[in-house]
């Protein structure tokens, strides 16, 4: 039976994955770290790197530090089903010449390696970074021989840009891959973007993506209804908001819309959501969407309540109730994709702040 996170105190647990709950350190979680971090099997791409004992103690509580002071940090990994301390993970802010940013940091125990543990862990502290702190970068270093961890990385969503030495390495080890998130970020004027937004909605398309067209819809067709969005961002009653690479590359966006009156005020609803189909596998739906929660409470800051609707079939309701989302109603067969093909129609709310939906009561 997993452990449930509700039985730790709320300001306790940060995260929680299918397999884990990732919660705030403690200071008798001493012992612990010092066993986690002292094993020399886990070093093996960088002996040098391998704390002391004494080094343990700073280091936790440097991580208490960090929490008290920033709200974020380096968090213990426990074992939702026995409850055991299995790891160290999190990201916690630094800076090298000048240059903030926020360091993605995960270790396990010997015995959990090789489990996929360390890409659960990634995909979920990457996608908190990025709906919850995006005025900093997101970083990670991983030695250039360690492929599993290059591999974490990249189907966390993360992007190579270049070699970095890293502070507390010694003089004579290699420089390390450097990794940063995709950027999700609003457009104001999207009008010189509209074709590039246009490329990338048809191949979502032809790749069999649910966005309001079937696999092969004139480009002239999507064209008008992206007119109808962008005119919708123009007139201040939606929000577009895109990710791209470090590079600039475009990788994805969607729209919230809204109004300023009543009785939905309080509520955004996303529409056309989509990720570059070319880049499947690297946590972008993931990332995106968690950018867009992320802009929905900076920019919409009368919003209380997300929607939105997808088609059965696809598996999407499980990805979106992984990020917190929640159904709300569904008319079975609500849609016709053509011939003997019959979807559900699916409605997904969740609250801005992460809280639960508590209904009324009322009929």
């Amino acid at each position: 039976m997993p452990l449930d996170a509700s039985a730790h105190p709320i300001e306790d647990t940060w995260l929680t994955t299918p397999r884990l709950i990732l919660r705030r350190p403690r200071s008798t979680d001493l012992d612990d770290y010092v066993r986690l971090h002292t094993d020399p099997r886990t070093y093996a791409y960088a002996p040098s790197s391998m704390p002391t004992p004494a080094q343990c103690v700073e280091r936790l509580e440097a991580d208490l530090h960090s929490w008290a002071d920033e709200g974020v940090g380096y968090a213990a990994v426990l074992d939702r089903v026995t409850g055991a301390l299995v790891g160290w993970a999190g990201l916690r802010e630094g800076e090298v010449e000048g240059e903030r940013f926020f360091n993605l940091y995960y270790r396990l125990s010997h015995d959990r390696l090789g489990q996929g543990l360390g890409k659960e862990i990634a995909r979920a502290v990457v996608a908190w970074g990025v709906e919850h702190r995006p005025d900093l970068p997101l970083t990670a270093l991983v030695d250039q021989v360690n492929r599993s961890s290059l591999a974490t990385a990249e189907a966390a969503g993360l992007v190579r840009t270049g070699l970095r030495r890293h502070v507390d390495r010694a003089p004579e080890d290699p420089p390390m891959v450097r990794f940063e998130t995709p950027v999700t970020e609003v457009v104001r004027a999207p009008e010189a973007l509209a074709p590039e937004l246009l490329d990338l909605w048809v191949r979502v398309n032809d790749a069999g993506g649910a966005v309001g067209f079937l696999a092969g819809t004139p480009r002239h067709e999507v064209a008008s209804v992206l007119d109808t969005h962008l005119a919708a961002v123009a007139a201040g009653m939606s929000l577009l908001a895109v990710l791209r690479d470090p590079d600039e590359t475009l990788r994805g966006f969607g729209f919230w819309e809204h109004t300023s009156t009543l009785p939905y005020a309080h509520v955004a609803v996303l529409k056309r959501l989509m990720v570059d189909p070319e880049a499947q596998g690297r946590n972008l739906g993931r990332l995106l969407l968690a950018g867009m929660v992320g802009v929905a409470r900076r920019e919409l800051p009368a919003v209380e309540i997300l929607r939105l609707s997808y088609r059965s079939g696809l598996g999407l309701g499980d990805f979106y109730a992984s990020m917190g989302w929640t159904e709300v109603g569904r008319v079975p067969a609500g849609l016709w994709l053509g011939g003997h093909d019959y979807r559900d129609d699916v409605e997904m709310a969740r609250r801005v702040d992460g809280g639960p939906l508590v209904g009324d009561g009322r009929t």
